[in-house]
């Protein structure tokens, strides 16, 4: 299973998927995505209606074929803790989405991914 960070650019009508992580399976891929979104408020949530672009991520199975979506729309800030090299080089050059559709997506650790969206464990 993998997550991926995919930019919604609202003003080219596309997207584009800009870094990705390998899970070990789907329910700890919720977990994290899940744990993530419930990170966002209302207030903090870009409106897909007036937004240039947004962030989401995407729960993808090993065929490419995107299983879910996260539930909230990802302001800027958290989409670069996530990924800042990946969605700076983005914001740089906000290619046209159709352009680069078969480019190769960056896989980054997942432990990074996971220290950043997961409590930790308490301990006794």
């Amino acid at each position: 299973m993998k997550i991926q960070l995919t930019a919604a650019d609202h003003e080219q009508n596309g997207f584009v998927t800009l870094a990705q992580w390998l899970v070990a399976d789907e329910a700890l891929a919720r977990r994290i995505v899940s744990q993530i979104d419930g990170t966002i408020s209302d207030e903090q949530e870009p409106d897909i209606r007036t937004a240039p672009f947004t962030f989401i991520l995407d729960l993808v199975d090993a065929n490419s074929d995107l299983v879910d979506t996260g539930l909230r729309q990802l302001p800027l800030q958290v989409a670069m803790r996530l990924a800042a090299e990946q969605v700076q080089d983005w914001l740089n050059s906000r290619p046209d989405p159709d352009a680069v559709f078969h480019r190769k997506v960056p896989t980054l650790p997942v432990e990074r991914l996971i220290a950043s969206a997961l409590p930790p464990e308490p301990t006794i």
